[in-house]
């Protein structure tokens, strides 16, 4: 593919991030809730999918892409990464980061068991919020 030809990001800028934010968000959700991408790909105007390799060779990782992924989960489903940290960062900063993170997980894990997910990670308000607000 021609470099000239790509269009990698999203008319909605809402639906767009970096690969360096993408790449942040994933070391800290890791970090944060042990929780990994199980892969990334970026989605064209036209539809067609993009390897992230090929995205990294092709785009600036400053280049705002329609990024999207799956977590390491046999439930997970296809999500946009830059609205799932949206819901994520919401989460962290509402009155109720546990549930809203509950939620949130819900939408990328519709079939698995989140509650256990949240067990892994620090199981008070508090410590969830300050653990997801940098995320």
């Amino acid at each position: 593919m021609n470099p000239a030809e790509n269009d990698y990001s999203s008319p909605d800028p809402a639906q767009n991030i970096s690969l360096t934010e993408a790449d942040r968000f994933r070391d800290r959700l890791s970090g944060a809730l042990a929780l990994e991408f199980g892969n990334r790909y970026v989605k064209t105007t036209t539809g067609a999918v993009v390897t992230e390799s090929d995205v990294r060779q092709n785009a600036g990782p400053a280049q705002p892409v329609n990024l999207f992924a799956t977590l390491a989960d046999p439930t997970a489903v296809e999500i946009n990464v830059a609205e799932w940290r949206a819901s994520i960062r919401a989460a962290a900063l509402g009155e109720n980061p546990v549930g809203d993170l509950e939620n949130a997980l819900k939408q990328a894990l519709p079939q698995s068991d989140v509650q256990s997910i949240l067990l892994r990670a620090i199981s008070i308000q508090a410590a969830v919020r300050s653990a997801i607000v940098p995320i």
